[in-house]
């Protein structure tokens, strides 16, 4: 009879420690799917936040405009021909194809144009797009003014052919590259 009652504490003792293992792993378990879930959706709101931040950059592209001598994302406000004079922006349409060159040359620009030697809208275009870095620098002034995605750090470098990188790195993930995209502006289309 002892040893009947020595087995029935052990059962019980045995039954408890399984149970602490049981449950130990249950939240084990858990904790990793909590953790991978809240992983999955800063992921998931950091893509959409940069398909976002590229939609902007994108709309800057195409407003990128040197019709005025100065290459600028603005939108040009005198075009077409103001109080008779013919503007050298015809336009404040991106869709026309003569929103990005200057159609005429202003007689009445007597200085020259930044980073150029000419005070001739169409020659200094010409100027600028034949020094990508002059021509690029204020494409990439107006992204790096753009707001940084959520969880994400854009970067942008100047690179040749017209060409401006853009790379965006995980803010969680040791900064682990996650997407690079190489923008090109419309108006680089339109460079002799």
């Amino acid at each position: 009879m002892p040893a009947e009652q020595g087995i029935g504490i052990v059962e019980p003792l045995v039954l408890t420690v399984m149970l602490a293992i049981v449950i130990g792993s249950t939240a084990l378990v858990f904790n990793s799917i909590n953790r991978r879930t809240i992983s999955t959706q800063q992921q998931v709101v950091m893509q959409a936040s940069i398909d976002d931040n590229l939609r902007q950059i994108k709309t800057l592209a195409r407003r990128y405009t040197c019709c005025s001598g100065v290459c600028t994302t603005t939108i040009p406000t005198t075009f077409g021909v103001v109080s008779g004079t013919t503007q050298p922006c015809a336009t404040n349409n991106p869709l026309d194809d003569r929103y990005y060159f200057p159609q005429v040359d202003l007689a009445s620009t007597t200085a020259n144009f930044p980073n150029t030697t000419t005070s001739s809208e169409q020659i200094a275009v010409e100027q600028l797009c034949a020094n990508n870095t002059a021509f690029l620098s204020p494409f990439q002034t107006a992204v790096n003014a753009l707001p940084q995605p959520v969880n994400a750090t854009r970067t942008t470098a100047i690179q040749p052919e017209r060409i401006l990188r853009v790379t965006f790195t995980d803010n969680n993930s040791n900064n682990r590259v996650t997407r690079v995209e190489n923008i090109i502006p419309h108006m680089a289309y339109f460079c002799p």
